[in-house]
């Protein structure tokens, strides 16, 4: 009985630590590897315009309109594994309480996912309009 307590706790406090661990280890790893190309670069030509450099090898940022339907696609999916999950439930006789609340958290986060989208698709409006007519003059 302990044992079947604890597992799941262990996993619960282990997992999202270990998750942080390699994301933040694979940040560092990308910084590294731009930090040593742009050493390379420069002690192959020191009059390189460093500043242009870092422009061309900085990542390209999602538009806000990508960024709000990254948010649309997030609550679809959400909203779909907690109906999933609920369904689950109920109709084929696994009775275990896990999916009933995991399914109403997945649909509460895919409900704040798809409110995060309507608002922000109102709110950015202006802003989405000026994004799209600076590409175009590019």
């Amino acid at each position: 009985m302990l044992v079947e307590l604890l597992i799941p706790l262990g996993v619960a406090v282990v997992l999202p630590i270990a998750i942080v661990a390699i994301v933040f280890k694979s940040v560092l790893a990308s910084e590294r590897n731009r930090k040593e190309i742009i050493l390379a670069a420069l002690e192959k030509n020191p009059n390189l315009n460093v500043e242009d450099l870092v422009k061309r090898m900085k990542k390209s940022e999602k538009l806000i309109k990508e960024k709000l339907l990254a948010k649309l696609q997030h609550g679809c999916l959400c909203c779909l594994m907690g109906v999933a999950f609920v369904l689950l439930y109920f109709f084929l006789s696994v009775q275990k309480e896990i999916f009933i609340i995991a399914g109403t958290v997945l649909i509460a986060i895919g409900i704040a996912f798809l409110v995060g989208y309507f608002v922000g698709r109102r709110m950015l409006a202006q802003e989405i309009l000026a994004e799209e007519q600076s590409m175009n003059k590019e």
